[in-house]
């Protein structure tokens, strides 16, 4: 019987190197309903981080879709994911009474080559809710790494965070310089974000 999470497929070629993933529900489907679905997400994603030795730089979760940024050290990300998608899966629909694919089939992956596109895909990330219309400001939106990286209180998760760091321009005061950001917007969504348009909840 085939699992109710990702659709087994060939490992894609990644390498070593940061990662903007992305992964949206089926159809009209959504990932998370309530806050509980999103504490159980973290929960096996920070499971699944450790186990397969991936580091985890920022994430957001939304309504029918997740983003987050990662570094790998070889094409395990896609052993990672299907693990994750598949025993969340299994969790969400025997809780919902469902039955269906949860996640589409391949989430999006789109190597970050410079530390212009991390910090344009944090901004992003922190972005997103408040692009869809959930809240106001980036650091309200509660599900996320947002408020951590901002220093404003512990992560939820374990979250690498040196890459930012450098890419921020190193030093204690990167997560002023962090914040500074959110309060901008590109007015051109960069290409490895347009596989998503615009923000939707």
């Amino acid at each position: 019987m085939p699992s109710l999470g990702c659709v087994a497929r060939r490992p894609r070629d990644l390498y070593q190197g940061i990662y903007h993933l992305a992964a949206r529900a089926s159809d009209t489907r959504h990932l998370f309903v309530n806050d509980q679905d999103r504490e159980d997400f973290l929960e096996r994603l920070a499971a699944t981080w450790e186990r397969f030795e991936l580091a985890l730089l920022s994430y957001v979760l939304m309504g029918s879709h997740y983003h987050a940024l990662v570094r790998i050290p070889d094409a395990r990300l896609s052993q990672a994911l299907q693990r994750l998608h598949s025993e969340y899966s299994r969790w969400h629909n025997r809780r919902h009474r469902r039955s269906a694919h949860l996640f589409r089939a391949h989430p999006m992956t789109r190597e970050i080559g410079s530390d212009a596109q991390l910090v344009a895909a944090c901004r992003y990330l922190a972005r997103n809710p408040v692009e869809a219309g959930l809240v106001e400001h980036p650091l309200d939106w509660p599900w996320g790494s947002v408020r951590a990286h901002a220093g404003l209180e512990r992560p939820q998760i374990p979250l690498a965070e040196g890459d930012l760091c450098a890419a921020f321009g190193d030093g204690e005061s990167w997560r002023e310089r962090y914040r500074a950001q959110l309060e901008t917007a590109d007015d051109e969504v960069p290409d490895s974000l347009s596989w998503f348009g615009a923000p939707t909840p």
